[in-house]
């Protein structure tokens, strides 16, 4: 039974690491062109921010992705949310 809770809590482990370092390539690759040409990694956590909690967050990602049609199925959409979030914004879900 120990080993049967062992397996399962490296699959999730290891599945949370592959959906954040998915995240982050999918960010690199279309967000980081309008977010860093005028800001830097302290843009996502200025004191102003639009962003409040995770739904905000969620909200803006889908916003970019309608508004800037980026062609992204719905669990790449998350996997960016969840980047974001682990790296930056820290919101509980």
């Amino acid at each position: 039974m120990n080993q049967l809770l062992l397996i399962s809590t490296m699959l999730i482990a290891s599945s949370v690491a592959f959906a954040n370092e998915e995240g982050k390539e999918l960010h690199e690759e279309s967000c980081i062109t309008c977010h860093m040409v005028e800001h830097d990694d302290d843009f996502y956590t200025r004191d102003n921010s639009r962003l409040h909690n995770h739904f905000d967050l969620r909200r803006q990602v889908s916003n970019c992705v309608s508004v800037f049609s980026i062609d992204w199925f719905p669990d790449e959409e998350k996997s960016v949310v969840d980047h974001l979030n682990n790296e930056h914004y820290k919101f509980k879900k």
